[in-house]
């Protein structure tokens, strides 16, 4: 089990690491509105790719890391959840997302195909958060209700997405929080000190 939370933690910094040089290969993708995953779009894409996998490995192997950890019946359902969202990142991975500016009947089916994992991974890990507990599975809550609230009225607002709705910052808040639980679970893992969720 300490070996799949090494694993864990270990894939969740690569994930940190491909996005962090992604945006330095790709300037002209301004994180301020632009969302992690457009990314894959175009050149260097295959880097968004591998990034996605190795999130997915990481959401795997701390399923498998918590098996002997987690013993409450919310926990185990937090479990699978790691699974589906594991699942959800490899679609992701392999379909790219339409640009945020796209219209609706300019979607694509890759498009399509990638709003459907996201609409999956993005609530599933502050839920299996929640089940499994551990440090920081607030903030994951926190951070999609931010983000969530902040869209609501700022895209109305404006139109449509563009450079004056900072929806990749605040996409990126919910990335980081998602990935703060990952490694602090994976971490008391690897120490054997993880705690068990709620019952």
């Amino acid at each position: 089990m300490q070996r799949s939370a090494l694993t864990s933690v270990a894939a969740a910094v690569v994930f940190l690491a491909l996005v962090g040089w992604l945006h330095v290969i790709k300037p002209e993708m301004s994180p301020s509105w632009r969302f992690v995953s457009e990314y894959a779009i175009g050149r260097h894409g295959w880097v968004m790719t591998l990034a996605f996998f190795a999130w997915a490995v990481s959401c795997a192997t701390l399923a498998v890391a918590l098996q002997a950890r987690v013993s409450t019946r919310a926990g185990r359902i937090g479990r699978v959840i790691l699974f589906i969202v594991s699942a959800s990142l490899v679609v992701a991975g392999l379909f790219d997302q339409d640009p945020v500016t796209s219209r609706p009947e300019d979607a694509t089916t890759h498009g399509l195909v990638h709003a459907i994992a996201s609409m999956v991974g993005i609530p599933g890990i502050p839920l299996a958060a929640f089940l499994i507990g551990g440090r920081f599975w607030q903030a994951t809550w926190l951070s999609l209700v931010a983000m969530a609230g902040y869209l609501s009225f700022a895209v109305p607002q404006a139109g449509g997405f563009g450079p004056e709705v900072l929806a990749g910052w605040m996409n990126r808040l919910v990335v980081v929080s998602y990935l703060a639980w990952q490694i602090s679970m994976g971490y008391a893992v690897y120490t054997s000190t993880a705690p068990g969720g709620p019952s």
